[in-house]
């Protein structure tokens, strides 16, 4: 891959990976502005330990995208993004149980969800670029390699090598007797 493909391609992996991040924040800083709120709209819901839920999810969606600005931790971030969504894709948008109107936003609303499902899931298989702090962490962390000497060739000598010695054909009936 050329240096223009590479810069091409990391600058499109930032890019995805802040619009990602600009589909959590929003929601996630309302959450966090009423967390009670978010755990009774879960326990309405049916859903068990709604306190601890909503605390997990509102976690995950405050510091999962900051996560994805700065290419911090993808796999961990993506899954725990990937979980958060599903939770409250699951929960809060079953158009199934609307009719109207109300559905049809619900349905919306569901449907945009599992698009940012699968843009979460494109981040975790190729991973946040080059133009992330993953990968400024690795780089400082390698050591610098020293630079390659070449291989002195040694001089091959000019003597041809002796043939391998045959088995004399009275040795080996002896051989065969024994």
């Amino acid at each position: 891959m050329s240096g223009k493909e590479a810069g091409e391609r990391n600058a499109i992996l930032l890019m995805g990976r802040l619009l990602l991040a600009a589909c959590f924040l929003p929601t996630a800083i309302g959450r966090m502005a009423n967390i009670s709120g978010f755990a009774v709209s879960l326990s309405l819901k049916g859903l068990p330990y709604t306190d601890a839920l909503a605390a997990i999810v509102v976690l995950a969606e405050t510091f999962g995208p900051l996560a994805l600005i700065l290419g911090l931790a993808p796999r961990t971030s993506a899954c725990a993004l990937i979980l958060a969504t599903a939770i409250t894709t699951g929960t809060m948008h079953r158009f199934w149980d609307f009719v109207g109107a109300a559905r049809l936003a619900e349905q919306a609303i569901f449907v945009a969800n599992l698009g940012i499902l699968a843009g979460l899931l494109f981040y975790l298989a190729s991973g946040p670029g080059a133009w992330s702090w993953q990968a400024w962490w690795r780089a400082a962390g390698e050591k610098p390699k020293p630079s390659a000497k070449k291989k002195q060739s040694r001089p091959r000598s000019s003597r041809p090598r002796p043939a391998p010695a045959r088995p004399n054909p009275a040795e080996e009936e002896w051989a065969d007797a024994a």
